[in-house]
């Protein structure tokens, strides 16, 4: 009959099962394991233990392999889809069988006891195993909140680009209006600036809450012409930022098939960031002469960042502190882009001045192997 005479609420600790068909072994077993401070519900039959497992969890399954009717693996093997998958299962058993052991194992045990097992030795085992157990449960706490956290992030950023949308457009038809003085053009200006840096803001935070969730960057690939892009890239950063010169310099073949519209952010991503961080003076190279590959650099003048700082440069939120602007997610989102087209991006940085680069195959490694067929 099952030994159930302490009730824990959800906060607790999670209890010991032990499943044993003599009597005398789960006394033993209570004796040798109370002194860890966790709950020992036992059961004499591998059904009490399945309709046990039906009501709660445990933090470890100690079983006797040798049971009359349904044995210690029948009863693992009823008890897998209700057994939490970090719920570590010991195997006891009073004679030692290779053939056993290897069954053991083949059923996910973590260890295999041949009985009589010394009480010092048990509860070691069972006090790693816990605490294996336990941090295994925070951790799937501790990411079910972040999860919480990155929803909620991405639903106020999606919610958000409504009235943003409807800012930019009455800043628009306010720029329309034929009695605007000078200073309201300016005013007007200013808020469409702004209006676009947290256009650009809001789809970062998007794309970094569907890569926290599973979601990756989703691609539409297309026929695309990189230096099309980054002439219109440019052309709109320069009309942003007046008094900083950007160089752009091309050649070779600047085709491949990628999202146009994903290339475009991680270009734009790029050059602001050189913009806002490097100084007046930007250089843009796009080259296209490897058959297989395109390789972009932005190299700016500004002030070398430090050794310690780039490897870390395109992990989210790792901004410069001295520089307000931004979120910290421009360089993340161009890594994320670019390693979603089977690419790479690579940072330097000396006196002379810091370059950002990234290579992208002219085609997905797929369509290539199809092609070649």
């Amino acid at each position: 009959m099952a030994d159930r005479a302490v009730e824990v609420d959800s906060a607790s600790p999670h209890a010991i099962l032990v499943v044993d068909d003599a009597p005398t072994n789960l006394i033993a077993y209570r004796a040798a394991l109370e002194f860890l401070g966790r709950e020992i519900v036992t059961a004499g039959a591998g059904s009490e233990a399945i309709k046990l497992l039906a009501d709660r969890q445990f933090a470890l399954l100690l079983i006797d392999v040798r049971m009359p009717g349904m044995d210690g693996f029948a009863t693992v093997k009823l008890l897998r889809d209700q057994l939490h998958s970090l719920t570590p299962v010991v195997f006891i058993t009073g004679a030692s069988d290779d053939a056993a052991m290897r069954r053991a194992y083949e059923f996910g045990a973590v260890d295999y006891l041949v009985k009589p097992v010394p009480p010092e030795i048990l509860r070691g085992k069972v006090r790693n195993l816990l605490a294996l157990y336990d941090q295994g449960i925070e951790l799937e706490k501790r990411a079910a909140l972040l999860r919480e956290k990155d929803t909620t992030i991405g639903i106020l950023a999606h919610d958000l680009r409504n009235p943003l949308a409807a800012i930019i457009a009455s800043a628009d038809l306010l720029a329309r209006l034929p009695e605007a003085s000078d200073k309201s053009q300016r005013i007007v200006q200013r808020i469409n600036r702004s209006g676009r840096r947290m256009t650009l803001m809001i789809r970062d935070i998007l794309d970094f809450t569907r890569r926290r969730l599973g979601g990756g960057i989703p691609l539409k690939r297309q026929p695309t012409d990189l230096a099309v892009l980054s002439q219109s890239v440019v052309d709109e950063i320069r009309a942003g930022y007046p008094a900083v010169r950007i160089e752009v310099e091309t050649a070779g073949r600047l085709t491949g098939e990628w999202d146009p519209a994903r290339i475009e952010q991680a270009l734009s991503n790029l050059i602001a960031n050189a913009v806002q961080h490097g100084g007046e003076d930007v250089r843009l190279v796009a080259s296209g002469e490897d058959r297989d590959q395109v390789v972009v650099t932005v190299r700016n003048s500004g002030q070398p960042i430090p050794r310690e700082r780039l490897p870390n440069l395109f992990e989210a939120f790792k901004k410069d502190h001295s520089s307000p602007a931004g979120l910290g997610l421009g360089l993340f989102i161009v890594r994320e882009i670019v390693e979603a087209h089977e690419g790479s991006v690579a940072v330097s940085s000396s006196p002379e001045g810091t370059v950002f680069s990234f290579r992208l195959p002219r085609a997905s490694a797929q369509a290539s192997a199809s092609a070649s067929f």
